[in-house]
């Protein structure tokens, strides 16, 4: 399975809707820290993956779930992409 790519963070923030079922890879070069990332979806398999080495290894964290048609997840430390997993049409942010 291949990843839909998205380019670099070019500004303060980021949006848009997963076009597949195959999960969305954002580099987050340029992403403004603190960040918050949220995910709206009510998809089982719905999940954030973070990677500190440019995208070769993607390890799984823990987002605020209290919602359950919504992730989200703040960002505090550098890291170099985030992996959203969810379904088409479901709509990503970061800000």
């Amino acid at each position: 399975m291949s990843d839909n790519t998205v380019g670099r963070m070019g500004g303060i923030w980021q949006n848009a809707t997963i076009p597949s079922a195959t999960p969305v890879v954002v580099s987050m070069t340029g992403a403004p820290l603190p960040c918050t990332v949220t995910l709206k979806s009510a998809a089982a398999g719905r999940l954030f993956e973070i990677s500190t080495d440019g995208g070769t290894e993607y390890f799984g964290v823990a987002p605020d779930v209290s919602s359950a048609t919504q992730l989200v997840l703040s960002v505090i430390s550098p890291i170099t992409h985030m992996r959203i997993t969810g379904t088409t049409s479901d709509s990503w942010r970061i800000q």
